[in-house]
């Protein structure tokens, strides 16, 4: 008795899937600030440590005041500062903290706007902070570092769009992004209403004093928090490479 049997194509061998599933250019800046930690605390001594602070850390109170402090920084130290001092912080649980959020909030912002616009998204949701911290905190001569406000900027940014359950339209699109939502349509979604408030919340609890021991024992810059938050939930569309009515 015969047999007959038809042989199978070989089949490609199916890729496992990545061991994390997020974006490059997150994981890039997170390998960055990691590395600048990692230089700060193992490699620079007390001193030169300091003065890497004093370089890179955003300090208000430098842009009008002469504070001997002030003095000691590089000529161009308030002009970058505001960007770089994101990539500073107190500790590596500060980092840490900072990173699980960065991923959480980034991951989606980055597969909406891409590698360059998340960039430029990040790094003008960084000096907003800064602004909104000198803002309130004028004369402070105190360094300020952290990433929490492009992380505040990309949580601000994320209410536009990716808290809203898709209906049976937004699905018609499946495949491609959808506009982003108005503010108007954002703030009257439940689940984007419940996460500003919880944020602010959070914040303003943190501003009375709830928090340091998260940061090394530092201060929270919560205010440059508030200031990331807004830039996000406001400029996204700014950013966004859709082009839809809704934006």
């Amino acid at each position: 008795m015969s047999e007959a049997y038809q042989e199978e194509a070989p089949q490609e061998p199916r890729r496992p899937p990545p061991a994390f599933n997020v974006p490059g250019v997150i994981l890039g800046l997170v390998a960055f600030m990691a590395l600048v930690h990692a230089y700060d605390s193992w490699i620079l001594g007390e001193i030169a440590a300091s003065r890497f602070i004093l370089d890179f850390a955003f300090i208000p109170g430098c842009y009008d005041t002469i504070d001997e402090l002030c003095q000691l920084r590089s000529a161009g130290a308030d002009l970058w500062s505001p960007l770089t001092y994101a990539f500073l912080h107190g500790s590596w649980t500060h980092l840490g903290l900072n990173t699980v959020w960065f991923l959480a909030f980034g991951t989606p912002v980055a597969r909406r706007l891409g590698n360059l616009r998340f960039l430029a998204f990040c790094a003008v949701g960084s000096v907003a902070g800064a602004a909104v911290f000198f803002l309130v905190n004028t004369g402070l001569v105190v360094p300020v570092i952290g990433a929490s406000g492009a992380v505040s900027a990309l949580m601000g940014g994320a209410c536009r769009f990716a808290f809203v359950r898709a209906g049976p339209r937004r699905m018609m699109g499946a495949g491609r992004p959808q506009p982003a939502l108005t503010v108007g349509a954002a703030l009257s979604d439940r689940t984007v209403l419940v996460f500003i408030i919880a944020f602010f919340a959070t914040n303003f609890l943190v501003g009375a004093g709830v928090g340091g021991a998260l940061t090394g024992g530092g201060e929270v810059a919560w205010e440059a928090h508030l200031g990331g938050f807004v830039f996000g939930f406001f400029a996204l569309p700014l950013f966004d490479g859709f082009t839809g009515r809704r934006q």
